[in-house]
């Protein structure tokens, strides 16, 4: 819906964006048939930082689900903070027409008076490795790159690159890409060929990229020498001026299969998926827990904060740090959601204060981002990914935040079995960790005091779970908000 003085909406966007390229000359699908639409699948609004949405590009009469995952029919728009106030837009529609526009060396499309920039992938100006780091060609840097992981994979420095081809698997614009590379090697002395899968992850900051690879590079060797299998993919290599990391594929060994889920890789997302068994008339008979994942991640979880690995020691994510987002987000939602502002606001000012006044035992490493899609399971083992938030804290926050994020949501919607499934997962994953813990020699009282801990950082996390409708600038839910405050509650008073 447009405002009285014209200025446009988000639903015109795709126009805005379209003209750009048309007038940049530069088709958006070369090879289409028919008639191009752009189709939404991600859209952020957070203050300071503007807007972003992503389109996939396809033709109108098409399906469209086999292409939505598909980053080279990935266009995104992003808005500067200048173009925006609150959620409107301050431009209309003559002044996208009649302002001109530069093409930058990234490939980025500017109207930089108006502050947009539009791009297709793997144009990308805050990511200006991300194209080099699809370029597969023989002889580049990433090509070596790739050939000396190979070998390091397969402890053998006679195997040969033979091809490579990228396929950018999640995608981000401006922050970081992570791309699946198939290799197909050859060995000049056996005489064999085969594949070899590597996963890479660029990142926007190369300063990030080489200290992310490197704590993990040393999280890995502390955990090759205890003699069990690391709980973290093998790092294989850097291009440090890419800011391009490389590590192994978790690949699954059927041989240590017991039943058929552990034959397969899954997810965290998938493998920790309320299941429910209904007999007639759809009256639920049996609540489905995932009794052996809960455990495998929690006694990951555990080895994680026994590690002797401090990043950034002197700097500790803190109860204080999350006290202070726990705030900001608050504003957020009481900013889109009035009539509940004010107890939105109470709950997160109790919660701050005791975040603030927090004293853990002793402050650990930690993920920083421990929840399910962080989580991978294949032949009875767990892996963790991701460690782009791997610090040093109170171990509670890791805790509470995957119990945050194990909340389905049917839960915030009263549907039937949600509660017992999580109370029960829950009680699970508490309790595994907390013999694990004991097995390293952790004291009970500490063991106490960290789930006691996680309560209060759960509830600081589902303030950020939901913020996700107003970043999205989805209509406010006042039914699902006020479950989650019920959830809020519910940990500050426990």
């Amino acid at each position: 819906m447009k405002s009285q003085d014209n200025n446009l909406s988000i639903m015109d966007l795709p126009s805005v964006l379209t003209h750009i390229f048309e007038r940049a000359e530069q088709p958006l699908l070369p090879e289409a048939q028919g008639p191009l639409g752009l189709f939404a699948r991600y859209l952020r609004r957070k203050p300071g930082r503007g807007l972003a949405v992503i389109y996939t590009v396809d033709e109108v009469h098409s399906s469209h689900q086999a292409h939505t995952s598909d980053p080279h029919r990935s266009v995104s728009l992003t808005l500067d903070e200048q173009a925006l106030e609150g959620a409107r837009i301050r431009f209309n529609a003559a002044q996208t027409e009649q302002t001109s526009f530069e093409v930058l060396p990234s490939g980025v499309l500017r109207v930089p008076d108006l502050g947009i920039s539009v791009q297709k992938f793997p144009a990308d100006a805050s990511l200006p490795a991300l194209t080099i780091s699809c370029d597969t060609t023989p002889q580049t840097p990433l090509f070596e790159a790739l050939q000396s992981a190979a070998r390091t994979h397969l402890q053998d420095s006679a195997w040969c690159l033979a091809s490579a081809r990228a396929i950018p698997v999640r995608y981000k614009p401006g922050n970081r890409c992570v791309i699946r590379y198939h290799l197909q090697l050859e060995h000049p002395t056996e005489h064999i060929q085969r594949d070899l899968t590597i996963f890479g992850k660029v990142y926007a900051d190369p300063a990030q990229a080489s200290d992310v690879q490197s704590l993990q590079q040393e999280l890995y060797d502390e955990q090759a020498k205890s003699g069990d299998l690391p709980l973290l993919p093998r790092p294989l290599g850097i291009i440090a001026s890419l800011g391009l990391t490389l590590n192994e594929a978790v690949q699954v060994d059927k041989t240590l299969a017991t039943d058929e889920r552990w034959t397969i890789l899954r997810t965290g997302v998938h493998a920790l998926q309320p299941q429910l068994e209904r007999g007639r008339g759809g009256t639920i008979t049996r609540v489905v827990i995932p009794e052996e994942e809960l455990r495998l991640t929690a006694q990951a979880l555990a080895r994680l904060h026994n590690s002797s690995l401090l990043p950034n020691k002197d700097a500790p994510r803190t109860g204080a740090k999350e006290a202070k987002r726990a705030k900001e987000r608050a504003t957020l939602i009481s900013g889109r959601n009035p009539a509940q502002a004010q107890r939105v606001q109470e709950l997160a000012q109790k919660l701050a204060s005791r975040l603030e006044s927090l004293q853990p035992d002793t402050y650990r490493p930690a993920h920083g981002g421990f929840k399910a899609s962080q989580l991978l399971f294949h032949s009875h083992h767990v892996f963790v990914v991701d460690f782009d938030g791997l610090c040093t804290a109170d171990p509670a926050l890791d805790v509470g935040y995957f119990l945050a994020y194990l909340r389905p949501s049917g839960l915030w919607y009263h549907r039937p079995g949600m509660r017992q499934w999580f109370e029960a997962a829950a009680n699970i994953f508490r309790n595994t960790y907390s013999q694990t813990m004991l097995n390293y020699g952790i004291a009970p009282t500490i063991i106490d005091g960290i789930l006691d801990r996680s309560r209060l950082y759960e509830a600081a996390l589902l303030f950020k779970i939901a913020t996700r409708r107003v970043n999205r600038l989805n209509s406010p839910r006042a039914q699902e908000l006020s479950a989650m405050l019920d959830e809020i509650t519910a940990c500050l008073v426990t």
